[in-house]
């Protein structure tokens, strides 16, 4: 595992694209905050740039460092069921074509080791996005994503017999005001 992931490091930190299994699906991913890197990921993905792209990060203290306000709630109590992908308004130090049209976030603190060791040596959010092109059906397995994309991706992550579990995160809006508001 640590060679993959000293290879992934090496790519994001180039502002490259990477094909990653993450406890949901296989994703492409890169920084956050770099917009030539998040540039590239919607253009791969043919993706309109009003479709927001989400953000896993280590650490709700993490995600933290990337919000002028995070509201006070107990999140890992909100997302003890399944994976949690959280909407905050407010974000700081994300690429602008993430934020561009929304002013929100969505972040989610995976629960895979392989990812939250990347993005802790990363030491900063990248994007996860469904590896497909905008609009098609996102492939359950490995061997189901589009060749296309694997070519324009920097690196694939060595882990192709990784199964991830498939299911979409629950998404909950979380408000400055102190409202939550489940989405999904």
């Amino acid at each position: 595992m640590e060679n993959e992931i000293s290879k992934a490091l090496e790519i994001l930190k180039k502002d490259g694209t990477i094909l990653y299994p993450t406890d949901t699906i296989w994703g492409i991913g890169c920084d956050a905050t770099s917009n030539n890197a998040v540039l590239k990921v919607y253009k791969m993905k043919k993706r309109d740039f009003q479709k927001p792209l989400i953000c896993l990060a280590s650490s709700y203290e993490m995600i933290n460092d990337y919000l002028e306000f995070m509201p006070d709630f107990d999140y890992y109590e909100l997302s003890k069921e399944g994976p949690t992908t959280f909407i905050f308004d407010s974000p700081k130090g994300i690429s602008n074509y993430i934020t561009k049209y929304s002013k929100s976030i969505g972040f989610r603190v995976p629960n895979d080791d392989f990812c939250k060791t990347l993005i802790t040596e990363f030491g900063k959010p990248i994007v996860s996005t469904s590896a497909n092109h905008s609009g098609k059906e996102f492939p359950k397995k490995f061997d189901k994503i589009n060749k296309e994309i694997i070519s324009e991706v920097d690196y694939v992550v060595k882990k192709v017999n990784h199964e991830t579990e498939n299911i979409e995160s629950k998404i909950i809006k979380l408000t400055s005001d102190g409202k939550k508001i489940v989405l999904r």
